[in-house]
């Protein structure tokens, strides 16, 4: 079993915030997700206050002078990192201002060095089609931890424009990084039945990393009605696009997701699932059993073995427990 999820995720968001690769933050995974979490935030604090004071002084300035020679100024002389810093001192209705008139590629960089403390107030009063552009601009950079932190901030119209806009690979991968589980559960339940569908059956028919976002999204949702209806979607999908999910889960450590999507489906979504030929495998009923001792899930387990052909039944031992 690799890392799992919620770890990697965190690993990758801390390597950023450092400015270096997993490879040299994978020492931290011996931690649970949630302290590698408080040490980026920590991070992320100590590296945006230093000379904070000298970027309050600029922004200070650009109150005496009109919007437009403003923008004049920081697109001559701001690279977009240091635009950032200045905006994130600034009240939110002037940066915004600002925002609108500056072109959407020079603003799409200057997200990538936002304040994650100070973007919801600014994000929000930036127009809905400027924050849409700048979306598709930052996905087509492959920026998909950008604007996994910057989720947060995204009003409800602008969800469900990102939403209906981008491939549901980008929502994907975007999901991956968020930050908030609330947020990101929010931004699911505006997708139309359609659509949520869809994203379902292009995370399992594409390449792994996919499979692994869904999972990781599955986990994260905080309301149990459409984490069901995620899994009832998934539970349409053939044989092969199911064992490679069961593979993913084992090898993410995702065990414990896979299992709680498979105990909210209906009954015969679970049969359905349970009956998978990869699970008569001594191998999978092996790798099955270590992550259920690990996270100690027997009870969950023994609940759903009453689904399974009988032959396959007994070779687990959380239905004697």
């Amino acid at each position: 079993m690799g890392t799992d999820l919620a770890t990697r995720a965190e690993l990758v968001k801390l390597a950023r915030a450092l400015g270096t690769s997993t490879d040299r933050v994978a020492f931290a995974a011996v931690l649970p997700h949630e302290d590698i979490r408080r040490v980026r935030e920590r991070v992320v604090s100590t590296l945006y206050d230093e000379h904070r004071a000298a970027f309050q002084r600029v922004a200070a300035i650009t109150r005496v002078l009109p919007t437009p020679v403003n923008v004049r100024i920081a697109l001559r002389a701001f690279p977009p990192l240091l635009a950032a810093r200045v905006a994130g001192e600034m009240p939110p209705e002037r940066a915004a201002q600002l925002a609108d008139r500056m072109p959407v590629s020079y603003l799409a960089e200057t997200c990538v060095h936002l304040d994650p403390r100070r973007a919801a107030p600014l994000i929000q009063r930036i127009r809905a089609d400027r924050v849409l552009d700048v979306v598709i601009e930052l996905i087509d950079r492959g920026e998909y931890i950008t604007l996994g932190r910057l989720l947060d901030a995204a009003t409800e119209p602008v969800i469900h424009d990102v939403a209906m806009t981008v491939s549901t690979e980008a929502l994907l991968r975007i999901g991956f990084y968020a930050e908030s589980g609330e947020q990101l559960t929010r931004a699911v339940a505006l997708l139309p039945p359609a659509r949520l569908r869809q994203v379902v059956r292009d995370a399992l028919a594409g390449p792994r990393e996919l499979a692994s976002a869904g999972l990781a999204l599955i986990g994260r949702l905080t309301d149990d009605a459409l984490r069901g209806r995620l899994a009832e979607h998934a539970a349409e999908a053939d044989d092969t696009a199911l064992t490679v999910l069961l593979h993913t889960a084992v090898n993410d450590d995702a065990v414990p997701v896979l299992l709680t999507a498979v105990a909210a489906m209906t009954d015969d979504a679970k049969r359905r699932v349970l009956r998978l030929p990869a699970l008569a495998e001594p191998a999978v009923v092996g790798d099955l059993v270590l992550a259920v001792e690990k996270h100690d899930l027997w009870g969950t387990m023994a609940a759903l073995t009453e689904f399974m052909p009988p032959e396959v039944r007994t070779r687990f031992p959380s239905a004697s427990r």
